[in-house]
C-alpha cells in the first residue's frame, strides 16, 4: 500500500514510505508547496522532477521569484517534452513576490490567494490552502511535499517549519513532508508507524542518518530497525533527544519501527543525487 493507515488486528499503524517522497512516481499523487528559498541552482533539478509530478502545485510569496528565473531557465537546459507547468495558486502576504510576477502569472490564470494574517507564517496558511484545494477538487494526495530552505541560513525558519508541522495535523489528513537541503522531516503523531528504508539510504554514508526529536511535549518510545533503538524511553529536551542515529537493517533495506505516546518530529537524509536513484524516471509522464 502507499503512504497510509494500514490495520494490524485491532492496532492501527501509520506507512510512510520515504523514497515516494524523493523519487516520485506517476501513480502516487502528490501536492508540492514550494517556500521562499526553497529552489536554488543545487536543487532545480530535483525541484523540476517534483513538480511536474505533482498534481496540486502551490508558490509562497517570494518562491515565484526563484520559480520564475530557476524554473524555466532550467526547463530551457534539458531534454523535458512539455512546458514547466504553471502554479494552480500562488499565496502569502506578497511582501517579498516581484510585482510585476504576480500580475503575470495572475493573468496566465493562477489563482491568486493573499493571506495577510501575520499570526501565521505563508507555511502554515500555505497548508491550510492546500487542504482546502484538495477538499474543493475532490482529489486524493499521498502527501504534501514541502520544499523548504536550500538556500536559506535562517534557523528560526527551520523552528517555525516544525511549529508548522505540529499543527499540521489540526489542517489536514495528509501528511506534510519537508526537504530542507540533504533533510527529509516530519511528524509522527501519538501511535504506530513503520517507516520503509530504501537500499540506497542504507548503503550511503551521507544519507543513512536518522533522527526522532520530540515536539510540544515529551513523549515515550520503542524503536526497532535503528543502530540505537529505544525501549519505552521518554524523549524530552533536558532529557533524552535521539539525534545523529542510523538504520539497522539487512543491506536491501527495511523497515524501522516507531511507537510513541506524543507527537515526534522524524528526520532522515537522502539521496540528493538523481543519478545515484536506481528508479528510473523515464516513467514520468514528462519525460525527464
Amino acid at each position: 500500500m502507499e503512504n497510509g493507515i494500514e490495520k494490524k488486528g485491532s492496532e492501527t499503524e501509520v506507512l510512510w514510505q520515504p523514497e515516494n517522497y524523493y523519487c516520485p512516481r506517476p501513480e502516487v499523487p502528490s501536492a508540492v508547496i514550494l517556500l521562499n528559498n526553497g529552489i536554488s541552482e543545487s536543487n532545480v533539478k530535483s525541484v523540476l522532477q517534483w513538480w511536474c509530478n505533482a498534481s496540486i502545485r502551490i508558490c509562497v510569496d517570494g518562491a515565484t521569484n526563484h520559480f520564475h528565473h530557476l524554473m524555466w531557465q532550467q526547463q530551457g537546459a534539458t531534454a523535458c517534452h512539455c512546458p514547466c507547468p504553471l502554479p494552480d495558486v500562488i499565496s502569502g502576504d506578497f511582501d517579498s513576490i516581484q510585482p510585476d510576477l504576480l500580475k503575470l502569472y495572475s493573468a496566465e490564470g493562477v489563482t491568486i490567494v493573499p493571506t495577510p494574517d501575520q499570526d501565521e507564517t505563508d507555511f502554515t496558511k500555505a497548508v491550510r490552502v492546500a487542504a482546502g484545494l484538495i477538499r474543493e477538487r475532490q482529489t486524493s494526495v499521498n502527501h504534501i511535499l514541502v520544499v523548504a530552505g536550500s538556500n536559506n541560513n535562517r534557523f528560526d525558519h527551520v523552528l517555525a517549519i516544525v511549529a508548522t508541522l505540529y499543527k499540521a495535523y489540526q489542517i489536514t489528513s495528509t501528511p506534510v513532508v519537508v526537504v530542507w537541503g540533504g533533510s527529509l522531516f516530519w511528524v509522527l503523531g501519538a501511535g504506530q508507524h513503520r517507516i520503509q528504508v530504501p537500499a540506497e539510504l542504507c548503503r550511503n554514508p551521507s544519507s543513512s542518518w536518522c533522527g526522532l526529536v520530540p515536539v510540544g511535549q515529551a513523549a515515550t518510545a520503542t524503536t526497532t530497525g535503528l543502530k540505537w533503538n529505544l525501549d519505552h524511553q521518554t524523549l524530552a529536551f533536558g532529557q533524552l533527544v535521539s539525534t545523529s542515529n542510523t538504520y539497522q537493517l539487512p543491506p536491501g533495506g527495511g523497515d524501522v519501527t516507531v511507537t510513541t505516546s506524543g507527537p515526534l518530529l522524524w528526520t532522515m537524509g537522502w539521496m540528493t543525487e538523481p543519478g545515484l536513484f536506481k528508479r528510473k524516471y523515464s516513467e514520468l509522464q514528462n519525460g525527464f
